[in-house]
């Protein structure tokens, strides 16, 4: 009895990642997962009920309480019906996974939680409960969701599986959510390499996420793409319609409630290529732009209740191939050279003006690759790093880039 006793005083003693050891291959305690919690929050696609009703979760916020505690505050949509939720995500352990199967070259781990987020206002309010989990890797000491595999055949993260539990008359309905893909959605998902939902279920609110991948015409899937993408738990922000012919135009309406309210401006653009619509350098501003060589760029001010131009956006070099990397704040966009077997790449940043009218994309500098060799200029096109062999040898941003992108 004597030695039962001096055990539990033992464990008693020990401090929480000794005790739970076994159940945590990286140590909470010393990492803050609050960016693998929120990678890819507007975009994760949902369900609920069994009649697969298209459910959207968005996490404003998500602050860390403890070293196994997150606080999260966000909004949900039911096919239209919007509320504020608050609540919490619970680390429960965090395992080893094989770098193999993400074809990666570094350690991957995955994170398994419990979650539960209460709705706070709205129409029909309920509380969403149930389990996650996260593949996971770890750059510079910061967790970062593990996206590798971003675009391969049936590549899916961030997935929650659990129930929503009506406030009102305590009925439960499956809720489940995550990037890419949906747990346990039945025959919602017709698709193979990635998810397509049924035709039959379109009515349920996935009628713009299949037209805006599928649509016939680039009207169509620009509209849809409008629709689908647009930042519901914003009030002030506009709604765009994209007229291909006779001249490509995109209409700008105030937004009445959920539905479009009077015309506020007519954007006129050079090309009829497809316009994408998001808040592109996540700076909590909306952009329109056009990825290609002809393609023009507008930044919503919603103060002014308008879109301004951003000139500078001409400037950029292969715009088609655009790409806003949030961990380094920077744009970078690639380009492979036939002729001289080299790849190069073109770094910018988004400079904030005192009003939207001063905006600006701003070259930052290059690096080119070839058989291995690397080679860094600033903006000035003056060498920085000469025929180094190997990214490392580069400035920590453009390592940054490298390891982040897997661009090579």
């Amino acid at each position: 009895m004597k030695k039962i006793f001096a055990v539990l005083a033992i464990l008693l003693a020990l401090p929480f990642s000794a005790i739970s050891q076994s159940k945590f291959a990286v140590n909470p305690e010393r990492y803050n997962f609050t960016g693998v919690f929120m990678a890819d929050s507007p975009f994760r696609l949902g369900i609920l009920g069994r009649e697969y009703k298209r459910l959207q979760v968005y996490y404003e916020s998500v602050t860390r309480q403890s070293s196994d505690t997150y606080r999260v505050k966000g909004y949900s949509n039911a096919a239209g019906n919007v509320c504020p939720f608050e609540g919490t995500i619970k680390i429960v352990s965090i395992t080893t996974q094989n770098p193999e199967d993400f074809e990666a070259d570094h350690s991957v781990y995955y994170l398994e939680a419990t979650y539960s987020f209460k709705e706070t206002g709205g129409v029909g309010t309920g509380t969403f409960s149930g389990t996650a989990g996260f593949d996971f890797w770890i750059h510079n000491k910061t967790p970062l969701i593990e996206d590798g595999m971003y675009g391969a055949d049936g590549y899916c993260n961030s997935q929650y599986k659990g129930v929503w539990t009506s406030d009102k008359t305590k009925t439960k309905k499956i809720a489940n959510w995550g990037s890419c893909r949906i747990p346990d959605c039945g025959d919602l998902d017709q698709g193979v390499g990635e998810f397509i939902p049924a035709e039959k279920y379109h009515a349920k609110g996935w009628a713009d996420y299949f037209n805006s991948i599928y649509g016939k015409t680039d009207e169509t899937r620009a509209n849809a793409f409008f629709s689908d993408n647009s930042r519901w738990w914003v009030k002030t922000d506009p709604i765009l319609v994209f007229k291909q012919t006779p001249k490509p135009v995109i209409n700008v309406y105030k937004k009445n409630g959920s539905k479009q309210g009077a015309l506020i401006q007519t954007l006129s653009l050079k090309s009829d290529v497809m316009p994408e619509y998001r808040d592109i350098n996540e700076d909590g501003c909306l952009e329109v732009f056009q990825a290609c060589d002809d393609g023009l760029m507008f930044v919503w001010s919603p103060k002014d209740g308008k879109f301004y131009n951003v000139p500078s956006y001409n400037f950029v070099k292969y715009r088609g191939y655009l790409c806003y990397y949030n961990e380094i704040k920077k744009f970078v966009t690639t380009h492979y050279d036939n002729d001289t077997q080299a790849h190069y790449f073109y770094m910018y940043y988004y400079s904030r003006g005192n009003d939207p009218s001063q905006d600006a994309i701003l070259y930052e500098g290059s690096v080119t690759e070839k058989d291995g060799i690397w080679t860094e200029f600033n903006q000035y096109g003056q060498i920085l790093h000469n025929k180094v062999n190997t990214p490392e040898k580069l400035s920590k941003v453009w390592n940054d880039y490298i390891r982040l992108s897997m661009a090579l």
